[in-house]
């Protein structure tokens, strides 16, 4: 079983504001446009009240 506090450990503390600022600059680098930036750091910011980070973290192992 994985021990969560080991994985605070190797990355940090979570921190949904960290998030925000990681997919605001790979929008940035993807080369999206500030619209289009706002529309999705919006939704992002829903995902945190309808996702744990350990579902969150399911979900990514997918992409």
């Amino acid at each position: 079983m994985l021990d969560i506090n080991f994985l605070e450990f190797l990355n940090g503390p979570w921190s949904n504001a960290a998030c925000v600022g990681y997919c605001y600059k790979a929008m940035l680098r993807a080369g999206a446009s500030p619209d289009m930036i706002r529309a999705v750091l919006r939704k992002l910011e829903g995902c945190f009240d309808d996702y744990s980070v350990e579902e969150a973290a399911e979900i990514a192992k997918g992409v």
